[in-house]
């Protein structure tokens, strides 16, 4: 029963993930956490989930030809070159701040999604506006530290950076953050294992499955959405999931 119930939160994840533009960490790292892993532990171990489900919901934007590859690789260099910098980090800190930390990163992005109600759809999907090197550099370094510290990809920081600094439409904000994570997930991944972590691959490839199922669906969903759908439900998530880790780090 167990099992049974962490694969269908991992596929919600992977819908999650498609409609919204996240990795799927927003929940990959709680039900590792509630299923015994460390924080440390599960931070590091959702980064394989994540790149399964993130790697799913790119193939099935690519094949439609909505993947703007060159933003993906301006954001996704800094951001591999970071994430690993996070995963060090991360294995700095206790358990406890590890968790809270990672619910204020959420409840925090509840604020920054807010932009994501005024930012309307370009009329060209892959239309972008142009930006500054740094804002650039500073947008994919951000979510590659924060994917790297608390294992939820980056795309909760790149997304509402996109909007905010880079003048991106929303759904193709959210398609360039997925394909970013591929990258940063991969580069924290690696930084996580350097760092001694307890990867549990097993589980790790079974979060992955599920939202594999799941990220298509999402991906899907997401050309159908209207920004404020996509955002509210997104920040529906968040505070859920910040109440739950608090707990779960406050008693234990």
């Amino acid at each position: 029963m167990r099992l049974a119930l962490e694969f269908l939160l991992a596929i919600f994840s992977g819908i999650l993930a498609g409609a919204v533009g996240g990795g799927g960490g927003m929940l990959f790292v709680p039900i590792l956490v509630f299923s015994g892993l460390t924080p440390v532990a599960a931070v590091a171990t959702s980064n394989i989930g994540i790149l399964v489900t993130t790697a799913s919901a790119t193939f099935s934007n690519a094949r439609a030809r909505l993947v703007p590859w060159r933003r993906v690789l301006m954001i996704g260099i800094p951001a591999v070159i970071i994430a690993p910098l996070g995963a060090w980090v991360a294995h700095q800190l206790p358990g406890t701040a590890l968790l809270l930390g990672f619910a204020a990163l959420n409840l925090l992005n509840v604020v920054l999604t807010n932009q994501r109600i005024e930012a309307e759809d370009a009329e060209h999907a892959h239309h972008t506006n142009p930006a500054s090197r740094t804002q650039v550099v500073l947008t994919g370094g951000s979510g590659g530290f924060l994917g790297g510290l608390f294992g939820i990809g980056g795309g909760l920081i790149t997304i509402p950076l996109q909007i905010l600094w880079l003048n991106t439409p929303i759904k193709v904000a959210a398609r360039v953050s997925l394909a970013v994570i591929v990258m940063s997930s991969t580069a924290a991944l690696v930084g996580h294992a350097v760092n001694g972590a307890e990867i549990d691959w097993r589980a790790g490839l079974f979060l992955g499955l599920g939202g594999l199922i799941g990220a298509p669906i999402g991906a899907h969903l997401l050309r159908r959405m209207t920004p404020r759908m996509a955002t509210r439900l997104l920040q529906t998530v968040l505070i859920g999931v910040a109440i739950l880790v608090t707990t779960k780090a406050v008693v234990g």
